[in-house]
């Protein structure tokens, strides 16, 4: 939802560009293809940070594990931490970012298709 509209937000606040580019003689496909590179881009880098920011933070929660109780059924630790390493499989952290990517193109077509439409006298009235 966040991409959704971040995307939508750029479109309505780049109305008045979106006219001038129409009227100077840009095309339908040159709007639909700036504003798909710029969800693409967010997705690129939504999806790395996410990635990123999820391995960091299993990293700090494996160090947060309670230590071990001693004892008869407690664990027999005799007090040491217990050590969780946390795993991370690259084929799931692929398929992760690549689905966070593609559902930020997803959530880009409807506003990039919506301002390739927009006629140039109409984005220039609505200023």
């Amino acid at each position: 939802m966040g991409i959704i509209t971040t995307l939508y937000t750029s479109v309505n606040d780049r109305v008045s560009e979106i006219g001038t580019m129409k009227a100077i003689g840009a095309k339908n496909t040159f709007i639909l293809a700036l504003f798909m590179s710029e969800a693409f881009l967010i997705g690129i880098l939504g999806a790395t940070s996410g990635v990123l920011i999820g391995i960091g933070g299993g990293y700090i929660l494996s160090g947060m594990v309670p230590h071990s109780a001693s004892g008869p059924g407690g664990g027999g630790g005799g007090g040491h931490p217990a050590h969780v390493d946390p795993i991370f499989v690259p084929s799931d952290l692929l398929r992760v970012w690549s689905l966070s990517l593609l559902l930020s193109i997803a959530a880009g077509i409807m506003p990039a298709w919506k301002a390739s439409r927009l006629s140039p006298l109409e984005a220039l009235r609505r200023t």
